[in-house]
């Protein structure tokens, strides 16, 4: 059994990073479709709310997410358009001379997309290096059914301890997404987290496994090379992980029937604790008044 490396980041959050897969800085690429809730968030958010994390996060995203090699096309002359359950990209160059001579290049190509996608918040854009990317989010009604029924369950919350943290949203964690995590008791009072996500489809050299501050982020990339074209495709899903989780000791493994296997140590938070960072927190206000 080979242990795959985890990739940490310590970063601060960045409400755009969360919409891709990978980190780009907006200026450095061309949009061939914008989603109006990414035009908002750019427009709305202030730097002081991205450095103390006011920016409300979903715990759980999954989203369908293809590159294509589109170099030797003017972006301005790409498009893409959703027809039924296929995102379909056209593009048309054309290279005329003064001695009557052309060249005309087209592309046509399609992709089915996963049922749930929400083709209203689909987005594309060109990178520097003449790749087109198409992103759309998938909301899956059944995941969503889970999480508004664990609302009313707390049973399964008692694994995580007495003392839980009131800002995390532990049902969600525990029922939002396709990690299947639990707590397991190991012992001398020790406590592991683990999660496991089917990944058949994928070798372990195509996967990689990331934190970036409490996000564990797994990412699937496969290519295919034609005589002609250059494909890929991602898996990308992530989740936040609960506080006490140990970031830094996560490990993660792929088993002989394509499960991808991620284990933490887990710690219970204390009720003192508690206590003493409230009051910490507190002290340099009453100093203030002083």
């Amino acid at each position: 059994m080979a242990f795959f490396p985890i990739h940490h980041y310590r970063l601060y959050d960045n409400p755009i990073d969360r919409f891709f897969a990978v980190v780009i800085v907006p200026n450095t690429f061309r949009w061939i479709n914008e989603p109006e809730q990414l035009i908002q968030s750019s427009n709305n958010i202030q730097t002081s709310d991205i450095n103390t994390n006011k920016i409300k996060r979903a715990p759980n995203l999954e989203k369908f997410r293809v590159q294509l090699n589109v170099a030797g096309f003017n972006p301005e002359t790409i498009k893409t358009k959703v027809e039924g359950r296929k995102v379909i990209i056209e593009a048309k160059q054309e290279e005329r001379h003064p001695d009557g001579d052309y060249n005309i290049r087209e592309l046509r190509k399609s992709y089915i997309l996963p049922e749930y996608a929400d083709v209203n918040r689909l987005a594309s854009y060109v990178t520097p290096n003449k790749m087109l990317v198409i992103e759309v989010p998938i909301h899956n009604p059944e995941v969503e059914r889970r999480v508004a029924q664990a609302k009313n369950e707390n049973q399964n919350l008692a694994q995580f301890g007495q003392y839980r943290d009131p800002h995390f949203d532990y049902s969600n964690f525990l029922h939002g997404s396709d990690f299947q995590p639990r707590i397991v008791d190991k012992g001398d009072n020790k406590k592991q987290l683990e999660m496991s996500i089917e990944m058949k489809n994928y070798k372990p050299e195509e996967i990689k496994v990331s934190v970036k501050n409490n996000e564990l982020i797994v990412k699937g990339e496969h290519r295919h090379k034609g005589d002609n074209s250059f494909e890929r495709s991602f898996f990308f899903k992530s989740t936040t992980l609960p506080p006490g989780t140990q970031v830094e000791q996560t490990q993660s493994y792929f088993t002989d029937d394509g499960q991808l296997k991620i284990e933490a140590p887990y710690v219970e938070q204390k009720e003192a604790t508690k206590s003493v960072e409230q009051k910490e927190a507190v002290k340099p206000v009453e100093e203030q008044k002083k």
